[in-house]
Parts: C-alpha cells; sequence; structure tokens
C-alpha cells in the first residue's frame, strides 16, 4: 500500500511557471521533478478548498492547474474537518483573515493522511507551528501528518551517491 499525501494548491501552482525570482524558479522546477518522479510513490489526494484556489486568477493558467489535478481523488470537508478548521484558528495556530490553510490540515489530520504537501512555509511547513499543531491534534485525538514541501519527499538520486 502506498504512503497517502494531501496537496494543497501551492504545489500544483508551482507546476505552471512563475516568475523569474530564483527561488520561486527552483521550486517550480522542483514541483515539476517532483511531481514526475516522485508522486507516482504516493496516494495522492486534494479537496474542494484546492479546486477552488486553483480556479483563480488567470482563467487560462487557472485552466492549466486544474487539469493538472483532475484525476486527484477528493477529501470530503464535513462537520469534523470545520470543527477543527475552526479550532486551528481559535487556538491562532492558523490565521483567522484565511481558513483556507486550517483547512487543508484539518483536511489532512481527520481522513489520517501521512503527509500534507505544500510550499507554504508561513502557515504549514513552518517548523516553529509544529509543536502547536501537534498539541492541538492531540487534544482533538487526530493524528498529525508530517507537513512537508515537495524536495523534503524526494528520494536520493543515485547521482548523488558518489
Amino acid at each position: 500500500m502506498k504512503p497517502t499525501l494531501y496537496l494543497d494548491s501551492s504545489v500544483p501552482s508551482y507546476w505552471l511557471p512563475q516568475n523569474a525570482d530564483a527561488i520561486v524558479h527552483a521550486r517550480h522546477l522542483t514541483t515539476r521533478r517532483w511531481w514526475k518522479e516522485e508522486l507516482p510513490r504516493f496516494t495522492a489526494y486534494i479537496s474542494q478548498v484546492v479546486i477552488e484556489e486553483l480556479k483563480g486568477g488567470d482563467r487560462n493558467r487557472a485552466a492549466e492547474r486544474l487539469e493538472i489535478v483532475r484525476d486527484l481523488p477528493l477529501l470530503d470537508v464535513d462537520q469534523e474537518v470545520e470543527s477543527a478548521a475552526r479550532y486551528y484558528v481559535d487556538q491562532m495556530a492558523m490565521p483567522s483573515r484565511n481558513v483556507r490553510d486550517a483547512l487543508h490540515l484539518a483536511l489532512a489530520s481527520v481522513h489520517e493522511i501521512e503527509y500534507l504537501v505544500t510550499w507554504n512555509f508561513a502557515h504549514l511547513a513552518n517548523a516553529s507551528k509544529r509543536t502547536h499543531i501537534e498539541v492541538l491534534n492531540r487534544r482533538l485525538h487526530l493524528p498529525t501528518p508530517v507537513i512537508c514541501s515537495p524536495d523534503e519527499l524526494m528520494l536520493e538520486s543515485e547521482e548523488s551517491e558518489e
């Protein structure tokens, strides 16, 4: 059985070329490589929250983003997910101005997904938030996914062993 992962919208967004910023370009290239070489090792999920985020912005780019994820199964945003997301916001683990980050975390936690994969270092893949999130999930009796960026889930290549 493959490990499970939940993709927030930042990962398919970085699949498309962005701007000339070196870090952004590196994330784009990493995402492309990871999507092709590493994603097949996992059972990947998204949610309607991801779909709604990917629909934003330029229509042509939105259509490309949606095409990238069209075959990925959706996790349900049910009452337990909404309740957990509210709890994260109430306990100041996630920002109140944008509850989508809290929903991404709640979706992965409630559905017992092993990895939450994101390029969002401000609110999700943030080591300073890790302990707080783990404490809150223990209070909710939920597992905490490993929250990481795509490059953290890359297998070591044979070339790097030399």
